[in-house]
């Protein structure tokens, strides 16, 4: 009779587990969270280069331990320090020739949009709308993302290292002048904050997940992402930037910087602290009577 009893425990927990993989929820949610980026600039002012970013996302909750996120971030990123030994220009004037700023000042300002999707493990059972032990639970999520940027064509770019001369002295200028630096394979020619960015993401992120009401819950996480570009802070492969080269051209002498090095120097990453508010839009009847009666079994 006992192992009759234990038999039917053991087949009951075999069904149970189809039904407790069954208990599904689908969640709506929004989130506001501040960003950050580190890279190639140099002694970043980290209290200058905190931006907001809003975005949207979806989940779904496969059992109390595992979900699936998707989300669209949209915001802004920026950052100011310095960047040694480089001639830089500062935007804001519309010109061909600009002295190179004295002190290495480097900043930048990029809007973004990102789509990812994250995959989330629970370290406790929680679920919606519970009031107890699965009520909140601290959680990790690891996925992939797309992530885009418009060119800016504002803040600092690189100068060529080239002095223009004066034209009515044949002399260099005093200060001297430089014209931005420009890649010659590309048609129009664009100065180095002038190019769009489009790279793959692995965002990582560690939260903590809780309920506020039957239906509605509540995030807190960091998450921080490794993208695969160079140039979110407009510096492609930067160290080639602090040393030019001479050629010549036509009998004359010019000092060029070395190409961009595809697949090294990527650099750029960026993280947010955010916070969600989700709201539960579709469950399950959420009871599985097996694994209740299992447990008046016990």
């Amino acid at each position: 009779m006992l192992q009759m009893k234990k038999l039917i425990v053991v087949i009951m927990l075999i069904l149970s587990g189809g039904c407790v993989f069954a208990q599904h929820t689908a969640d709506l949610g929004v989130q506001l969270s501040a960003a950050t980026y580190w890279g190639d600039i140099q002694k970043q002012n980290n209290a200058k280069s905190v931006t907001p970013v809003v975005g949207i996302l979806g989940r779904w909750n496969f059992n109390k331990r595992l979900a699936i996120r998707g989300q669209l971030l949209t915001g802004n990123l920026k950052a100011e320090g310095i960047f040694n030994n480089t001639l830089i220009g500062q935007s804001g004037v519309n010109a061909s020739m600009f002295p190179a700023t004295p002190d290495f000042a480097y900043n930048f300002t990029r809007s973004f949009q990102t789509v990812e999707s994250l995959f989330e493990f629970n370290f406790r059972n929680y679920r919606f709308g519970k009031k107890n032990k699965e009520a909140f639970t601290p959680f990790v999520a690891v996925g992939l993302g797309a992530f885009y940027s418009r060119a800016p064509r504002k803040g600092s770019f690189i100068l060529d290292p080239n002095e223009i001369i004066n034209p009515l002295t044949t002399l260099p200028y005093n200060p001297a002048q430089y014209p931005p630096f420009v890649n010659p394979l590309v048609s129009p020619p664009k100065r180095t904050n002038g190019f769009d960015v489009l790279t793959l993401t692995i965002p990582v992120s560690v939260g903590l997940k809780f309920n506020i009401t039957k239906r509605l819950g509540g995030i807190v996480e960091a998450t921080v992402r490794k993208t695969f570009s160079d140039n979110i802070d407009n510096l492609n492969d930067p160290k080639r930037l602090e040393e030019a080269n001479a050629i010549s051209i036509n009998n004359s002498s010019f000092l060029t910087y070395a190409d961009a090095q595809t697949g090294l120097n990527k650099n750029d990453w960026f993280a947010t602290l955010s916070v969600s508010l989700t709201w539960q839009l579709w469950s399950d009847k959420g009871n599985c009577a097996i694994y209740d009666k299992i447990k008046r079994t016990k």
